[in-house]
């Protein structure tokens, strides 16, 4: 009987197009069951796997098609390398806020001092919070 469920479980995952959740199943199964979880909280922390699972899908195609291969994170920046650049300013940036204003971020600056590096973090922030992003550089 309880093969004959997995395998439904499976087929109607598969149909419904739920891919993360195959994956972490038996895990998820494993712990809430040690956490006693309510079968509510089984189903929203079940979800929120699918969900996380289709994000990071959606993001990491959104690099791929905008020309990222390289992910750069702010927190990666070396702010040390450029002292005269205002950490605050580019942190500011990091909010988005431009965005809702309809304006446009460059990047000036001599080579190696950490244009592309900024700009791909913003990118991938942007991403992150469901902005279409475009990358190329000035070549």
């Amino acid at each position: 009987m309880e093969k004959l469920i997995q395998e439904r479980i499976e087929n109607n995952l598969q149909r419904l197009k739920l891919t993360q959740i195959p994956q972490v199943l038996e895990k998820v199964i494993e712990d809430a069951q040690k956490r006693q979880l309510s079968y509510r909280a089984f189903l929203d922390y079940l979800l929120e796997e699918e969900i996380a699972g289709k994000e990071s899908r959606r993001v990491q195609m959104a690099l791929r098609t905008a020309g990222i291969a390289l992910a750069k994170t702010i927190e990666e920046y070396d702010f040390s390398f450029h002292p005269k650049l205002e950490k605050k300013v580019i942190m500011e940036l990091f909010d988005l806020t431009f965005l809702s204003r309809h304006e446009n971020v460059i990047f000036l600056g001599p080579p190696g001092v950490g244009k592309t590096h900024l700009a791909i973090a913003l990118a991938i922030k942007a991403c992150h919070s469901g902005v279409s992003i475009c990358f190329t550089s000035m070549d």
